[in-house]
């Protein structure tokens, strides 16, 4: 797993982005209207579960915590991003929502957070920038009342094996193959093997076994195995995983048939679908905390 994003830089590209940030939530988005499946699927889950009480990790602009208020729902939010803030108490105002719902925060900093518990926690976009995902993952269960449930955003590693590009060399040398295992020279062969079939220039070998792509900052997950590694260590269960954002094609396609590949994609769209695991480039994880 990438350790992420660096803090600093992350801070900077949402605040540079609080202006227009609102926009990726909108049915007439130019791109890929995956934020919108996503929020509705939660909004469908959290009705399901009856839960009354949300707090917003990351609630940057606040479009889906003014959707979420919309139906009924109490929220609060926070964002680590000073600008995001600003921005999204000016939405709630025009919403004829009360500004201080949210304020700033970090959900790596316990002392920065809200002093009391919710039903849910949504963290939508929000853990594939941190550094330490179990201390986060902890604080949002100290803030879980009995029974309370998590839905966190991820990205998913395995798409990697559907995208068959740079990302899919770094998956299959890094994560897959043990490079480490082989002699010098079957290494040097099998790296190279993958870079001619996949049409990528070949890597640089920084260390032994280790294959580096200075270009990859983000922090993928695999939904095989995020339960093991991450939630039950942490005192949760997981009780669903929601696949979203499908590709049809391997995204190469989306330049050449950019109307074709959207309809074929939106037609796939089903969170509990076994190709998510493959074709869809994200998922959130549905966990309880165990009491």
């Amino acid at each position: 797993m990438d350790s992420g994003l660096d803090k600093e830089e992350v801070k900077k590209y949402y605040d540079q982005e609080a202006g227009d940030y609102k926009k990726i939530y909108r049915e007439e988005c130019a791109e890929y209207p995956a934020n919108t499946i996503r929020i509705d699927f939660v909004v469908e889950r959290l009705k399901q579960n009856k839960v009354r009480t949300i707090l917003d990790v990351g609630c940057g602009t606040c479009t889906p915590m003014i959707r979420l208020l919309s139906e009924g729902f109490k929220v609060k939010g926070f964002d680590f991003s000073e600008e995001m803030v600003k921005a999204g108490k000016k939405e709630l105002e025009k919403a004829g929502v009360a500004p201080n719902l949210i304020s700033q925060g970090n959900l790596e900093d316990d002392s920065t957070l809200p002093d009391k518990k919710f039903d849910a926690i949504l963290a939508l976009g929000v853990f594939p920038h941190l550094s330490d995902e179990a201390k986060a993952l902890s604080n949002m269960g100290r803030r879980l009342n009995k029974g309370g449930l998590v839905f966190i955003q991820f990205r998913n590693e395995l798409f990697a094996a559907f995208t068959l590009n740079k990302y899919s060399l770094d998956f299959f040398l890094n994560r897959v193959i043990d490079l480490s295992s082989l002699p010098d020279d079957v290494a040097e062969e099998v790296i190279s093997f993958h870079a001619e079939r996949l049409k990528v220039d070949k890597p640089a070998q920084e260390t032994r076994g280790k294959i580096s792509f200075l270009d990859i900052q983000a922090t993928f997950r695999n939904p095989l195995t995020i339960e093991e590694e991450l939630f039950k260590p942490n005192g949760f269960s997981i009780s669903k995983i929601h696949f979203y954002h499908y590709h049809a094609l391997p995204p190469i396609f989306e330049n050449k048939y950019p109307d074709l590949f959207r309809e074929l994609s939106l037609k796939l769209e089903n969170p509990s679908d076994w190709k998510g695991y493959l074709m869809a480039s994200a998922y959130v994880v549905e966990a309880s905390k165990n009491d």
